[in-house]
This record gives C-alpha cells, sequence and structure tokens, in this order.
C-alpha cells in the first residue's frame, strides 16, 4: 500500500505570476489549495503553470473576480475541509503605497496599504501553522504608516481601529501617536471662506480623480515652469494633446454639488478650463500667466483629494480640520498613526506566532540578482520546539552572475511575436550550475518566452551606441541621443537603457520592457525568458498575456529559489524536511 507523502496546504495571497508558490513547491512538500489575484494575465499564467487549474483561484461564490477584500477565508476552510494546521500562507501585498517609485504621485495616503490590512485578516481568519510575507525593502522605513481608523465591526477597518490596537498591545505604552497632517499650504488668503466651506461639508468630490489626468495636470505643470511657451501641437505631443482635453471634458462635467452657489469654486473651474484649452489649441504666450492660472485650481484639487481619501480611509479625525494662519494659509487634521512593521509584528505575535522579520537578499540563494525584499515569517509557536526564529544564513558562497544565468541564450535570436512561444534550443552542454537548474525539467530541446520587443529606429541606434561604447546606461549616450526624446535627461534614471554586464549578478529586476535594458554583448532588448531567468524561473515556467504583461509579470514577481530558501525553513521549524535541499542542487 502506498502511503502519500506529507504535504503541507498552501494558500497564496496576491500570488501574480506565481514566483513564491512556485519556489515552495520546489521543495515538494507544499501543494497548493488555493491562490488569490486580481490581474487577469498574471490569473492566466498561474493557471497555465497549475495543470490548468482554474479552480485554483480562490473567488466569492457570487463574483467572479478573485478580490481579497471579498474573500470568506474561514468559509473557504470548512468548504475545502483544510486543517489550518496543516496550513501555509504566503503572499506579498501590492507594494505601491511603500515603494519609492510611488513617491511621485504625492499621495497623503495610499490605499494600496489597506491590500497589508487584508493580509493581516486573513491570517487572522485562516490561522495557518506558518506563514511568509513580503515586501519592498522600503516598508520597514519611519515614512510608511497606518493611520489610526474608525472601528466598525467584520471589515478591514477593525485591524487599524484604536480598540483593535489596545487589544494586541498587551497594556504596553502606545505604539500609535497623534500627528497632524498638513492638507493644504497656499498663500491665496482670499479663498479662506471657500476653503472653511468645503471643510464643513460631508462628502466632498474632487474637481480630478483619474489617475491619466492626474499625471497630465502634473505635467503641465512642470512644462510651464520652463522659459519656452508650451503648446502641445507636434504629433509626437497628440497624447499629451488627448488627455489634456480629457481634463478639460472631467471639469466641464464636474457637480459641484453643494458648492454650486459658491462663486469661487465655479470660477476656479472656468479659469482651469479656459487655460487648458488655451494651452491646447496652441495660443499660449505666457507659461507664468498660465501657471499662475492654474494654481487655484491644482491647490483645491489637493485639498478635496486628501479630504476625499481620509473620508474613503475611514481614518479617525480628531475634531475637524483647521484653517491656520491669515496671509498665507495652512489646513491641517490632526490624527493618530502608527508604523506599519511595528504593527505587524504586535499583531502576529498577538495570534500566538513566533516570528522573524527584516530585509533579505536574493542573491544569498543563489538567485543571480541582487534584489532585497522586506520578508516577515512567522511560525505558530506550538508547532516548533524552537525557542526564536531566524531567516535561513547565506546559501551561495559566491554570487551567480548574469553569464550564468543567460549566456546560453546569447546566440538565440528572440522572436518578436508572443505567438510564436517557441524556439528550438540548440545548445548542446549546459556548462553552469545555473543552467542545468533552469532546464531541469524540460522534455525537449525548446526554449519558450525567448521574445524581446520590437525595438524602434531610435531604441536600436542607441542600444548600437552603448555597445560600442561599452556603456552602461542612458547616460553613457551622446547629447544628441538622450535629447531627442528627453526634456530633461540628467534626471532619467540609471536603470533606464541598462546594460547588463556577464560578470555580475543583475541588479533588481523591474519591467525590463519599460526600462529598456539591454543584453549585455548584443545590442537588443532582453527577452521575457532572460528576465524571468534572472528571476530564476526554470525554463518550463511558462508566462501568458500580452508581451508588456509577461514582462510585468516577471518584474514584480518573488524570485523562486528566494522563495525556496524561505520554505526550507519553514520546514524546519515545523520539523520537515524538503525532498532535495537547495544547498545541494548546487553543490
Amino acid at each position: 500500500m502506498n502511503v502519500r507523502e506529507k504535504k503541507y496546504k498552501l494558500i497564496d495571497l496576491f500570488a501574480g505570476a506565481g514566483g513564491l508558490s512556485n519556489g515552495f513547491q520546489q521543495t515538494g512538500k507544499f501543494e497548493i489549495v488555493g491562490a488569490v489575484e486580481i490581474n487577469k494575465e498574471a490569473i492566466e499564467t498561474y493557471i497555465y503553470n497549475h495543470q490548468s487549474d482554474k479552480k485554483i483561484i480562490i473567488k466569492p461564490s457570487d463574483c467572479e473576480v478573485s478580490n481579497i477584500s471579498d474573500i470568506d477565508f474561514e468559509g473557504f476552510m470548512i468548504e475545502k475541509g483544510i486543517n489550518p494546521l496543516e496550513t501555509v500562507v504566503i503572499g506579498g501585498p501590492p507594494c505601491q503605497g511603500f515603494s519609492n517609485a510611488n513617491r511621485q504621485k504625492n499621495y497623503l495616503i495610499s490605499g494600496n496599504n489597506q491590500l497589508v490590512k487584508e493580509y493581516a485578516r486573513a491570517i487572522d481568519k485562516v490561522r495557518p501553522v506558518a506563514f511568509l510575507m513580503e515586501n519592498v525593502k522600503t516598508m520597514n522605513s519611519a515614512t510608511h504608516k497606518f493611520f489610526v481608523t474608525e472601528h466598525v465591526d467584520d471589515s478591514i477597518y477593525a485591524y487599524s481601529s484604536e480598540q483593535h490596537l489596545q487589544k494586541i498591545n498587551g497594556g504596553e505604552d502606545p505604539f500609535w501617536n497623534d500627528e497632524e497632517l498638513i492638507l493644504l499650504e497656499t498663500d491665496k488668503e482670499e479663498y479662506k471662506d471657500l476653503i472653511n466651506r468645503i471643510l464643513k461639508m460631508k462628502h466632498v468630490k474632487p474637481l480630478i480623480t483619474n489617475e491619466t489626468e492626474l499625471s497630465r495636470v502634473r505635467s503641465v505643470v512642470r512644462k510651464l515652469k520652463k522659459t519656452k511657451p508650451y503648446n502641445p501641437t507636434s504629433v509626437k505631443e497628440k497624447k499629451e494633446l488627448l488627455e489634456i482635453q480629457q481634463i478639460i471634458d472631467s471639469l466641464l462635467r464636474y457637480d459641484f454639488g453643494e458648492l454650486n452657489t459658491e462663486e469661487q469654486m465655479m470660477d476656479i473651474v472656468n479659469i482651469a478650463i479656459y487655460t487648458f484649452k488655451k494651452i491646447a489649441n496652441g495660443s499660449n504666450t505666457d507659461n507664468e500667466k498660465m501657471l499662475n492660472n492654474l494654481q487655484s485650481f491644482v491647490e483645491i484639487n489637493q485639498l478635496l483629494r486628501y479630504l476625499k481619501e481620509i473620508e474613503d480611509e475611514n481614518i479617525l479625525k480628531i475634531g475637524i480640520p483647521k484653517v491656520l494662519g491669515n496671509r498665507s494659509l495652512k489646513v491641517v487634521v490632526a490624527v493618530k498613526s502608527y508604523n506599519i512593521v511595528v504593527y505587524l509584528e504586535k499583531f502576529f505575535k498577538h495570534l500566538g506566532y513566533k516570528i522573524t522579520l527584516g530585509t533579505v537578499h536574493s542573491n544569498h540563494y543563489f538567485v543571480p540578482q541582487k534584489r532585497q525584499r522586506f520578508m516577515v515569517l512567522g511560525v505558530k509557536s506550538s508547532a516548533t520546539i524552537c525557542d526564536e526564529i531566524t531567516f535561513p544564513e547565506r546559501y551561495a558562497e559566491k554570487n551567480f552572475t548574469v553569464r550564468d544565468a543567460i549566456g546560453d541564450l546569447e546566440k538565440i535570436d528572440p522572436t518578436k511575436n508572443v505567438k510564436e512561444n517557441k524556439l528550438f534550443y540548440n545548445v548542446e552542454i549546459n556548462s553552469t550550475e545555473m543552467q542545468n537548474y533552469y532546464r531541469s525539467g524540460m522534455g525537449e530541446n525548446i526554449i519558450y518566452n525567448h521574445i524581446n520587443t520590437d525595438s524602434e529606429p531610435l531604441s536600436k541606434q542607441r542600444f548600437e551606441e552603448i555597445k560600442n561604447k561599452e556603456g552602461k546606461n542612458f547616460h553613457s549616450l551622446s547629447t544628441e541621443l538622450q535629447d531627442v526624446s528627453y526634456t530633461d535627461a540628467s534626471r532619467t534614471q540609471n536603470t533606464i537603457y541598462l546594460r547588463l554586464d556577464y560578470d555580475v549578478p543583475s541588479p533588481t529586476v523591474i519591467n525590463v520592457r519599460k526600462s529598456m535594458w539591454q543584453h549585455p554583448t548584443n545590442a537588443v532588448a532582453l527577452s521575457i525568458r532572460e528576465a524571468a531567468r534572472l528571476q530564476s524561473f526554470k525554463d518550463n515556467y511558462i508566462f501568458k498575456g500580452s508581451k508588456d504583461k509577461q514582462y510585468q509579470q516577471i518584474g514584480n514577481a518573488v524570485p523562486p529559489l528566494m522563495a525556496r530558501a524561505m520554505a526550507e525553513q519553514i520546514l524546519y521549524y515545523l520539523g520537515e524536511e524538503p525532498n532535495q535541499y537547495l544547498k545541494d542542487q548546487f553543490r
């Protein structure tokens, strides 16, 4: 009689393309019973790589969207007959609220931070034997915080109310503090009465809410600060013109509601419409005047947006917002806030977990990439005999390099079409340990997803010049090739047009198509498969969706080998062993 090998049930939250769960599966000790993911292309990839089982995606019974906020985890566990003590939960809540890449959006509060609380809610409802949460390394920054909310039973706001914080704090000094948020600073003293009227409203509506339109407003303001009159009338500025027209249309449709008798508010909107129209029809002759025209629109919209965020996120206000000053005005509101990481540590310990948290380096675990992620690893105190838990020590004595990862693909020309997803892999000998790892499980002499972008002539010219100069990135280009499409080339990040170096690990893999990453020796864009290898996906892991969506899925993923090291550590604390240790595979 064959006794089925014991495997822990794995629930994968914010699963993406599946890098985190793939690493756990590589141990041979985990089977996925459900995954939560809202992006349809990532879902397609996830399902395809899990025996095309559509039921693997967890959805509410009355909805086709796998939105974590709508999922009843207790009901899911009961329906599937899953024992929490045989279950591990993993996941990486989207990081927009914490990422340095999001700083330009200037949000007061990021609604995406709510998803971290959704992860905490899932742990509370499932009570797994162990869990792993990952995020960007900046999550542990003091500048990233939660705000105390009004308490609402059976909602996500129950996980950030003062009542909840007091419960998990165990009588210690409060870790949440009073804070004053600045909602607006302006020299427009004539708007004091209007601002006070806005602050007394129960519900507010921003003038502009669409993110594309907000981004275009910021762009227009930047360009109006330059000397040359801004009139986007050329062919290459067609997108700018269309988005400015969208802004005009939104302002023309604006519902003033309670402010429909406020002449100042109407004047602000009408002046903004007039200004955007003047820019759109190419008749702007005075940037400074246009900028002054838009100042009140930008400032009042900011105030309305921040007030709307406070309303939508149910943030507890200490009193009503105040207007301070006379000649220059400052709008402030008193709230309470707390550090996200301090909260998570308190909460998970309150639930009975031993935890370790901190920054983890992917290249310590054989990933040919220097990527740092913030992780929280927890194991039920009753499930381990260890007094404390830690992350695994560094596995790799040396760093694997870009050459180890993709050197064998150098002479296989990538295709340009996602429909041509299979190329002949004509490499006779896999020369590195990494390449043997990538090819394990491949029954045929083929390579999937070796696809790159069909670059425009300008991009090809840039690739050639960077290669010929043995340059590193965009800043290696001649001034002529820099200025042709960048208004301020000096502000371009070092990751743009990055040419990889064969002899060192890759930098952190992002969406390499958008950043125009270049092959180390060929004057071409990096392929989807090459990016996947830098992330340590095996060649038998197939990506689905459009070209850009595949690149994005890979850039968002957790490197499977990094995840595998964390999975082995969890098994150790649970008294189990993987089928093969990662160290032995790369011995």
